[in-house]
């Protein structure tokens, strides 16, 4: 019985699938080089910034190596990572989008790429790949939640 609260409770820490849904489809009043700043901001809590491009409002991730179930695998020596089969090297690309009357959207999609024993090159699985794991989403998810907590005080009020 123990087990079961404390599963409980720990599922009940985490944002529910409407906060993601807001997360991902809420509109900000704010110039899109102001959310890009925003969400700098807030993936740099957890990820290094990649390349960052101001004209296309985007920037993408360092790349991570995850295990197959989702642990963060470290590089070793030289800076290597051991890879296993099912290995995920992943980035995350975040896209703000200028719409019409002055709003903006941002999005967060994972790039994937998998590897697998025997293969000469590591798979690329794209966002809607059902092979994809889901801790990829949940991943994705969180950092889109980072960066609405940021941004919520420019939400678009309906």
């Amino acid at each position: 019985m123990k087990k079961l609260v404390l599963v409980l409770a720990l599922v009940a820490c985490g944002p529910s699938a409407g906060e993601i849904k807001t997360a991902k489809t809420t509109t900000y009043q704010m110039s899109g080089s102001d959310l890009l700043a925003l969400a700098e901001q807030a993936a740099q809590e957890e990820y290094k910034l990649g390349d960052v491009n101001q004209q296309e409002l985007a920037f993408i991730t360092v790349p991570r190596f995850y295990g197959p179930e989702g642990d963060l695998q470290s590089p070793g020596a030289g800076g290597f990572v051991h890879t296993e089969n099912h290995t995920v090297r992943l980035a995350f690309i975040v896209n703000v989008t200028e719409l019409a009357g002055g709003d903006c959207a941002v999005t967060v999609t994972p790039k994937t790429f998998q590897f697998i024993s025997g293969s000469p090159k590591p798979r690329e699985l794209p966002s809607d790949d059902p092979n994809l794991p889901g801790w990829i989403h949940g991943r994705a998810d969180k950092l889109a939640m980072e960066i609405y907590e940021l941004a919520k005080p420019h939400a678009y009020k309906h």
